[in-house]
Order: structure tokens, then C-alpha cells, then sequence
């Protein structure tokens, strides 16, 4: 700011008895001024005050608002005072950018919000206390209030500009949506919420759901606390499909009317697929793998089949692929296919017109196929599908037509097909018990789920997730295992895998005593399962001593898979065998721990 000058300054004994009246005057005026600035909320309207609340501090002939470009140039946004064809010499020059000699006259930089503002001021000179350091104190001040404020408004209208986007698309989605707060009030719905539950939305905002007698089923499944996955819910206003999320601030919930051909479904097989890519908890490279795979081959409607031992979760991927596929709205309908005997498969699958056969319902019923419409059908245990079977299916998925048992007419699929098994299909085509031709049509895309004796590393996270789940379900503080339980679970074959350790945990959580939260004792099915003197009490796992340090386990694998590979003399095959994993695991986890040198992948596809 210039430096104004050239006036008599007051005489000492005036200052004396002046300086305080003037500077409870000059805080009075800040405070105003303060508070006009807050009052303040949008940008527009703070710019054009600024001037006349500069006049309001300092005294002066004109105020002018500028705005500098990265050039130094100035552009005046807002003018209070004398117009400028009255101002000084020198206030001119200053306002387009020209050195001016020492008078006064007065600059101010205002930063915020990334723009570069100057106030110009064209001061006049006080009374006889007058002192200029005053009118540099007060210009001072004002000018961190301003910028300040500008930070303020500029947050408050890029929140106001976020709203209005958010309620545009809000208006522009055809599905319904509806936000709740965490005691079940409704916060906001969109135009398409309320026409499908045919409400006023400013008669419904604030109001809980449970206390709408139409609604109160609606509020129920929304108020159970867990996020929803194609939830059916039946009110006065027809059947909907629900989706919900929790947020930190309550619930957002999607709704979608079923169309009666979901409707019929729905009725025949209940929900939908329920799990989703979030509940695949694991963090090993080949799990991880297949799980990429699964999430790219949802994006499309080709056939896919999922192979794994028991209880790996292949019917949980494939309630996740279908959930994140663009079916996804549509019903997930399983059939198990080994559940059922050869003579009613055909039926099951393919439907029956009335009279097909003794005992047939006298309408007919549609089959699996049709009950899944544009959604996705699981083939459980797809192996064990009578020869017979194998070929009618096969000219179904070719033919992408099918007709009914005792029927002529043609119905055309429109349903994804996924198999799982536990079998190996290869071995089973080469041994005459599964068409060749079928196996082909069927693996499109092939998702081999890795056993979990394969994938250890990723215990602990799979009991953290289940031992959550358990507690959520019998409303207990969180649980956890002890350390001895959990080395006896790494030590564990798995031959159930995954479907396995979730049974035995929900067990021993269950036979925890009232206030207890950790796990201490190995559950009695596995004691049976291990050889005499595996299992340890609560006081420490047997062999080690109770002072020696835990091992992570991350050291624990690197140290078992190096033992192998020496005890093997180097023979990756035999070390695999030994720690009962896959050679494609073995070799992953020696570029991981830097164990030799693993051969590269076209090695490996010509290894036996």
C-alpha cells in the first residue's frame, strides 16, 4: 500500500485524550463490517459491497474493485464514490497500473478462492488525531476479513452447485431413489421415487417410513441396518426391487418395479443373487487373478464355467458376476442339477405343457430357463447331468430355443448360463461321462477357484470377515480368535475350503459364554482332524516357548515354501506336492520371496 504523507501531524496532548474514543470508534467499525461479511453468501453480492464497506473504515474520496490477469492488467469490477473523471490525478494513473509517487492513495490484495482482487482507495486525510498508520491497520484487517469471507462463499456456492447436480441427476434417473437417515426418516426421494410410491414428496421428507402405514414394509427391510441386493418388497403399490447402501449418514436405496414376468419369478424362486465381488474376501495372486477375470466376463452374456473343489464359493461367484453384469435386475435362478432325478431334470429345466405326464399341474409350469427370463441360470454340479441331458442342453444353448416337455411350441432363452462343478470335465470327457461338445459350449470362460490350502495367507482375512458377520448376527461386541487357534488354523488341510471355516467359526462363536469375545478353544471337528499332540491349549501352541516372538505370517509362508524347495533339493514339483499346492502357486510365491529362479510363463505352459 502507498505510503500517504505530507500532513502536520496532531499535537501530542490531543492524541492522548483522542486515541482512546478513536480507537473504540475504529473497533466498532470493524465489527460492523465483520458482521455485514458474514451475512454475506454469494459471491456476486460480496464483490459489489466490498467498496462501500472499505468507505465504511477508512475515509475516502472514491473505492475501486479490480481484478488482476496473469498479465498485470487491471479490470474494474465495482466502482463507489466519486466517479472517476473527479478523482486525482494520480488514482487514475494507479488504476491502470502506472507508478504513482507517494500520496494518498492506497492499494489493497485480496486473495481467495483463486481469483486475484485490488481494492484502490483514494484517502482523504482525518481529523486532527489522524495518524496514517491507522488507515493502514484498518485496511489491513479488512482485508483478511474479505479474504476470509470469499473463501466462505466460494465453499458455500460450490456446495450450492453440487446440490443442484446432484438433484438434477437424482431427476434425470429412471430408477427410484430414496435416502434415509439413520432413525428411518426419509431425507430426499426423486421425482421417480415418488411416482412409484405415489407420494407428495414434501408431505413424505421428515416423516420415518414405519409410521406410513403403505410404506412401513418398505421401512423395515431398510431399517435392518445391512445393505440390500435385489430385495423383493410387496406394498399397496405393487412389488419393487430394492438395492441399498449405508453411508455414514444413513441409508440411499434404489427402487425398481418388477415387471410381471419378474413378478412370476420371483414368486417361483424367490430373491436374487445376494453376494457380490465385496464379499470375496482374499488377497492371494491367483484368487485375485480369477477374481479379475470373473469381473470382466461379467460385462458380457457369454456362457461360463466355474470349477473349484467343494465350498470354494463357486455359486458365490457367480451370484457376484451376475450382480455386476448389466442383467443384473433381472432374477439369479440355481438349479442343482445332481439334486434331481433324470426323469424330472427335463421338466425342471425346460418346463411341461398341461398333461405332459401323471401328476403334472393342470396349467403346465414354466421351467428354469424361463423363470430366469433376461437374467442368469446356475448350473450346480453340472457334471453330474445324465449323458442324456448333456445333449438336449447342448441344443438349447445353441439354438437359444427350447420347448417345453409335451409340447410343439418354441419359447426363445434370453438367460446368461453359468455351470459350476467340482469335477474335472476334461478327465470326465475323456472318460465317456460328459460330451465333449457340451464341455466346449460351456467354457467360454473358464474360472478355476483355487482350493484354500492354496491360499493360507488369506486365513486371517477370511476369519476377520466371518467372525464380523457372526458377531453383527448374534449382536456380541467384535471377536476374534487367540493366537494358538489361529496357528492351528494355518496348520489345517481344508478339505472343505472356505464353506469349511465358516461353519466351524459360526460354531465356536456361538459357544462363546456371555461376555467372552475371543476365541481360545480349536473347534472340537478339527481336534478330531489333527494327528495326537497338534492341538495346543490357551496356554501357547506345544514346541515353542511362551517368551518366543510371533512371526508374521507373511515370514511364516516365506520360511515354509524355503524349507520345501531344500528339503526337495530344488524339485518345485516335489516341494508343491509336500505343501499340497499347485506348481502355478509354488512358483508365484518364489517370485514373491525371491526364493531361486522361477522359469518364465512360455516354460510353464511346456512344463508337464
Amino acid at each position: 500500500m502507498a505510503v500517504p504523507g505530507g500532513f502536520e501531524p496532531a499535537r501530542e496532548e490531543d492524541s492522548l485524550l483522542e486515541d482512546p474514543v478513536l480507537e473504540q470508534e475504529r473497533l466498532r467499525q470493524l465489527v460492523a463490517v465483520s458482521q455485514t461479511l458474514s451475512a454475506l453468501e454469494h459471491p456476486e453480492a460480496l464483490l459489489e459491497g466490498l467498496p462501500r464497506l472499505a468507505m465504511m473504515l477508512v475515509r475516502a474520496t472514491a473505492v475501486v474493485l479490480l481484478e488482476a490477469d496473469a498479465a498485470g492488467g487491471l479490470t474494474p469490477l465495482v466502482c463507489e464514490g466519486l466517479p472517476l473523471a473527479r478523482c486525482s490525478e494520480s488514482f487514475r494513473k494507479m488504476l491502470r497500473g502506472e507508478a504513482v509517487a507517494a500520496g494518498r492513495c492506497a492499494l489493497v490484495s485480496l486473495r481467495g478462492a483463486g481469483r486475484r482482487l485490488v481494492l484502490a482507495l483514494e484517502l482523504v486525510e482525518g481529523g486532527a488525531a489522524w495518524r496514517e498508520r491507522d488507515d493502514e491497520e484498518q485496511l489491513a484487517v479488512f482485508g483478511s476479513l474479505v479474504e476470509a469471507a470469499l473463501v466462505r462463499v466460494s465453499a458455500s456456492a460450490a456446495l450450492r452447485q453440487a446440490a443442484a447436480r446432484d438433484a438434477a441427476t437424482l431427476a434425470t434417473i429412471r430408477e427410484g431413489i430414496l435416502t434415509l437417515a439413520h432413525d428411518g426418516s426419509v431425507r430426499d426421494l426423486n421425482e421417480a421415487a415418488a411416482r412409484l410410491l405415489r407420494v407428495v414428496p414434501a408431505r413424505l421428507v421428515g416423516r420415518r417410513l414405519r409410521d406410513v402405514a403403505a410404506l412401513a414394509p418398505l421401512g423395515e427391510v431398510l431399517g435392518t441396518g445391512r445393505p440390500l441386493s435385489d430385495e423383493v418388497v410387496v406394498l399397496a403399490e405393487g412389488e419393487f426391487l430394492v438395492r441399498s447402501r449405508c453411508y455414514e449418514g444413513g441409508v440411499v436405496a434404489t427402487l425398481q418395479e418388477l415387471s410381471p414376468a419378474q413378478r412370476q419369478a420371483h414368486k417361483r424362486v424367490g430373491s436374487q443373487a445376494r453376494c457380490g465381488f465385496e464379499d470375496l474376501i482374499g488377497e492371494d495372486p491367483v484368487f485375485r487373478a480369477c477374481l479379475e477375470d470373473a469381473r470382466r466376463a461379467a460385462r458380457s452374456d457369454v456362457p461360463i464355467l466355474i470349477t473349484g473343489e467343494s465350498g470354494t464359493g463357486k455359486e458365490l461367484v457367480a451370484q457376484a458376476i451376475h450382480r455386476a453384469s448389466p442383467q443384473s435386475a433381472f432374477p439369479f435362478v440355481g438349479i442343482n442339477v445332481a439334486a434331481f432325478p433324470r426323469e424330472l431334470l427335463e421338466s425342471e429345466l425346460f418346463g411341461y405343457e398341461r398333461g405332459a405326464f401323471t401328476g403334472a399341474r393342470a396349467g403346465g409350469s414354466i421351467g428354469k430357463f424361463e423363470q430366469a427370463d433376461q437374467g442368469t441360470l446356475l448350473l450346480d454340479e453340472i457334471g453330474d447331468m445324465p449323458l442324456e441331458m448333456q445333449a438336449k442342453l447342448l441344443r438349447v444353448l445353441q439354438e437359444r430355443m427350447l420347448q417345453r416337455l409335451g409340447g410343439s411350441r418354441t419359447v426363445p432363452i434370453t438367460a446368461r448360463v453359468m455351470a459350476t462343478t467340482h469335477h474335472d470335465l476334461e478327465r470326465a470327457v475323456g472318460e465317456g461321462r460328459f460330451r465333449l461338445d457340451l464341455f466346449h459350449r460351456l467354457r467360454v470362460v473358464h474360472l478355476c477357484l483355487p482350493p484354500l490350502r492354496e491360499r493360507l495367507s488369506d486365513i486371517p482375512l477370511l476369519v476377520e470377515y466371518h467372525l464380523k458377520r457372526q458377531a453383527s448376527r448374534l449382536r456380541r461386541r467384535s471377536l476374534r480368535v487367540a493366537p494358538q487357534v489361529m496357528e492351528v488354523l494355518l496348520r489345517h488341510d481344508w478339505p472343505g475350503n472356505v464353506r469349511e471355516l465358516a461353519n466351524l467359526l459360526e460354531g465356536a462363536a456361538c459357544l462363546l459364554a456371555e461376555g467372552e469375545d475371543v476365541i481360545t478353544r480349536v473347534p472340537l471337528a478339527m481336534e478330531r482332524a489333527l494327528p495326537r499332540g497338534a492341538v495346543s491349549d490357551a496356554s501357547g501352541p506345544r514346541g515353542l516357548s511362551p517368551g518366543e516372538p510371533v512371526l508374521p505370517l507373511e515370514e511364516v509362508e516365506r520360511r515354509a515354501f524355503e524349507h520345501a524347495l531344500s528339503h526337495c533339493a530344488g524339485n518345485v514339483a516335489q516341494a508343491a506336492k509336500a505343501l499340497k499346492v499347485a506348481k502355478g502357486t509354488f512358483y508365484s510365491k518364489m517370485r514373491r520371496y525371491g526364493l531361486g529362479t522361477p522359469p518364465d510363463s512360455a516354460a510353464l505352459l511346456l512344463s508337464p
